[in-house]
């Protein structure tokens, strides 16, 4: 029998400029089992948390090696290679899935696990999403039953698969720039359209089990030295 989880499917989907890095950012720093995909190399400064990139030799193991060497509470990004995200992506979904197969069965003290996939749109595209990154697929199909909590990061969501979309437990939608999207986007959220077009950068809408709240990304003052 495996173990109880918890485990979402969260999508956060806003134009560059929009908060949806920051907003992400911000949900990580409580996940001390953390994995981020990470094809623009943004987070391993940000967060302090060690990188992986693919030039190195047997990245992947890399990740596993990573994993192993702190296993309560180990935080890595992976940056694919460029032209081969779904692959890449797909590929680290399989590690983790085997890394998970304590959780899936039940053993006595297995953890959940939180999977970042930043540019989503890159690796699990609308057109052919499952068929291009089959590793993924199947985290989003059973992924939950092995404690992954999945983090869908996109500009354009209306390019992400509706595999994943139209799993998601959460979504969180900022400031779109193209009609697609925003079509796509108030979709998720019950249809109203109006209240996506208005949000402006920083502003975003939080749904979850239909209830919709808004809010916006405030960043603490800095303190003046003198």
């Amino acid at each position: 029998m495996s173990a109880t989880s918890n485990a979402g499917r969260i999508g956060v989907w806003g134009r560059s400029g929009s908060g949806k890095s920051s907003y992400v950012k911000r949900m990580l720093k409580g996940r001390s089992r953390l994995v981020v995909f990470d094809p623009l190399a943004e987070y391993g400064e940000a967060l302090r948390i060690d990188t992986v990139e693919h030039r190195a030799r047997n990245s992947l193991d890399q990740v596993r090696q990573a994993m192993v060497a702190n296993w309560q509470g180990f935080r890595v990004a992976y940056v694919p290679p460029a032209g081969r995200e779904a692959a890449a992506l797909s590929a680290l979904c399989k590690l983790l899935m085997a890394a998970q197969q304590p959780f899936k069965d039940g053993k006595r003290g297995a953890k959940m696990l939180t999977l970042v996939v930043e540019e989503m749109n890159l690796s699990f595209p609308v057109a052919g999403g499952a068929q291009k990154c089959p590793g993924f697929a199947d985290v989003c199909s059973r992924g939950r039953h092995y404690g992954i909590e999945i983090i869908g990061v996109s500009q354009r969501i209306a390019e992400v698969a509706t595999r994943f979309r139209n799993n998601c437990t959460e979504t969180v939608v900022l400031a779109q720039k193209g009609p697609r999207d925003l079509d796509a986007a108030a979709a998720e959220l019950g249809g109203d359209k109006g209240a996506v077009k208005g949000l402006a950068n920083l502003e975003y809408i939080h749904e979850r089990h239909g209830v919709l709240n808004r809010g916006k990304i405030v960043f603490p003052k800095r303190k003046v030295r003198r």
